[in-house]
C-alpha cells in the first residue's frame, strides 16, 4: 500500500471515532455505559492520530515516541472496552468492576507501561516506521491478546441465558469487534512472512473496529438505552385496552398512585401474579383495592410481618427477583421510590431498578413505578424516563 492511501485510513478512523461518541453521549449522557463508551471512543481518536503521527515522523527518536504512545494509548483502549463490556447486558446498569473503578484504572494504566516497556527500536521500511516485528511487539500483543479474550469470556458468560436476540447479537458483534484489529495484524505479518512490502500501520485494523461498532449502535443500539414510548392515559378512564401483560417498564408520573394501581389492577385481571412494594399500610392497601392473595410488602423501619426495612435495598431485590423468578408475566408496583432515595444512595436505588429490570424483561414481566416528578433529582429522573414507558397521568 502507498503511503498516501494508507494515511487518510487513520484520519478517517478519527472521524468515526469522534462521530460514535458524540452519537452515544447525546442519547444518554447521565448513563454509566455512555460515559465508558465516551472514554474509549477519546482513546480510539488518540490512538488514530498517534497512528498517523508515526507514519510521517521525520526522525527516529520522534517515532519511537510516537510508537510508545501509541502503543500505550491502544492497551488502555483494551483496557477500557473491558470495563465497557462488564455492563452487558445494559439493562443491568451495573459492571463487574462498579466501586473498584479507580484500583482498575491503575492497574490498566500499571499493565500499559508494562507493556510498551520493552519497545527501545523502531525501523523505517520506506513506508512509514514500523514498530511491529519485534519481541517488544510481541509482548505488546500479548497483553493486548489477554485483554481480548478475558473480555469475550466475560461477554459470553454475563449474557448467558439471555432470552433477548438484540442483546445476542450486541455481544457478536462487539466481540466481532474486538477481533477485527486482530485480524488484520494477523494478515500483515502474513505478507510478511511472504516478503510482501506492506505500510505497517495498524489504522486498518481500527478500521474494521469501528465500522463493526457503528453498526451495532446504528442497528441494534449498542451501548444505548433503551427507546422510551409515550402513553397518554386518562385519569378517569380504564387502561385495560391500553396496559397488556409483559408491557416490561412502565414509569408513572402522578401526584398520588392511582393511574398506576388501576394499570397494576389491569394486569392482575389479565391472569398476572402480583406483589407491591408500598410505603403504605398493608391493610388499607387491600381494602382499597379489594385484594386477598395479592403479596403486599410495607416499607418499614419498624420490624413486623411483611415488613422490610427501606435501607434493605439488597433483600428488597432478592425478594422481587425471587417472585419474578416463581413464573412469568408477573406485575410488580413500587409506589415508594422516593422513600428509597430519602433511605438509601439515589445511584444505588438506580442500580436496583437496572438489576430488577434485567430480570423483568427475560420474563415479559411487568415492573410499575409511581413517582411524583417534583420529589426527584432531574438526572435521575432523566435516566429512568430513558429506561421506562412513560404514563403520562
Amino acid at each position: 500500500m502507498e503511503l498516501i492511501p494508507i494515511g487518510l485510513i487513520s484520519p478517517s478512523a478519527a472521524i468515526i471515532g469522534i462521530a460514535l461518541g458524540v452519537y452515544v453521549w447525546l442519547k444518554g449522557p447521565q448513563l454509566p455505559t455512555t460515559r465508558a463508551f465516551f472514554l474509549s471512543m477519546g482513546l480510539f481518536v488518540a490512538g488514530a492520530v498517534l497512528d498517523f503521527g508515526l507514519l510521517i515522523a521525520n526522525d527516529y527518536q520522534a517515532a519511537l515516541w510516537m510508537a510508545r504512545a501509541m502503543l500505550f494509548d491502544i492497551v488502555l483502549l483494551f483496557a477500557s472496552t473491558l470495563y465497557l463490556a462488564s455492563f452487558l447486558p445494559y439493562e443491568r446498569f451495573s459492571g463487574w468492576f462498579h466501586g473498584r473503578e479507580i484500583p482498575f484504572a491503575v492497574a490498566a494504566v500499571v499493565f500499559a507501561f508494562l507493556a510498551v516497556l520493552p519497545l527501545d527500536a523502531v525501523t523505517n521500511s520506506g513506508q512509514g516506521w514500523d514498530e511491529t516485528g519485534s519481541v517488544a511487539f510481541a509482548v505488546w500483543t500479548s497483553v493486548v491478546m489477554a485483554y481480548i479474550i478475558i473480555t469475550i469470556c466475560m461477554l459470553h458468560r454475563t449474557t448467558k441465558g439471555v432470552r433477548w436476540t438484540k442483546t445476542r447479537k450486541q455481544v457478536r458483534l462487539l466481540s466481532l469487534s474486538l477481533i477485527s484489529p486482530v485480524l488484520y495484524v494477523l494478515a500483515l505479518q502474513g505478507l510478511y512472512s511472504m516478503d510482501i512490502s506492506t505500510s505497517s500501520s495498524l489504522s486498518p485494523g481500527f478500521l474494521l473496529l469501528a465500522i463493526v461498532m457503528a453498526y451495532g449502535i446504528l442497528r441494534y443500539r449498542m451501548f444505548l438505552p433503551p427507546l422510551a414510548r409515550e402513553l397518554q392515559l386518562n385519569g378517569a378512564g380504564s387502561p385495560d385496552n391500553q396496559i397488556q401483560l409483559g408491557m416490561g417498564l412502565l414509569l408513572v408520573e402522578e401526584k398520588h398512585p392511582v393511574l398506576s394501581y388501576q394499570a397494576f389492577l389491569s394486569i392482575l385481571a389479565q391472569g398476572s401474579a402480583g406483589l407491591i412494594i408500598t410505603r403504605s399500610s398493608p391493610e388499607l392497601i387491600r381494602q382499597d383495592l379489594k385484594l386477598e392473595k395479592t403479596p403486599v410488602i410495607w416499607l418499614a423501619s419498624q420490624p413486623g410481618p411483611s415488613r422490610i426495612d427501606p435501607a434493605n435495598l439488597l433483600m428488597i431485590k432478592q425478594i422481587v427477583l425471587d417472585f419474578l423468578r416463581k413464573g412469568e408475566k408477573a406485575a410488580v408496583m413500587l409506589d415508594s421510590l422516593e422513600y428509597l432515595m430519602q433511605n438509601n444512595p439515589p445511584q444505588n436505588v438506580m442500580f436496583m431498578l437496572q438489576d430488577l429490570s434485567d430480570e423483568v424483561l427475560g420474563s415479559g414481566s411487568t415492573l410499575i413505578l409511581s413517582i411524583d416528578p417534583r420529589t426527584i433529582e432531574p438526572a435521575y429522573l432523566a435516566i429512568l424516563e430513558r429506561e421506562f414507558q412513560l404514563v403520562v397521568a
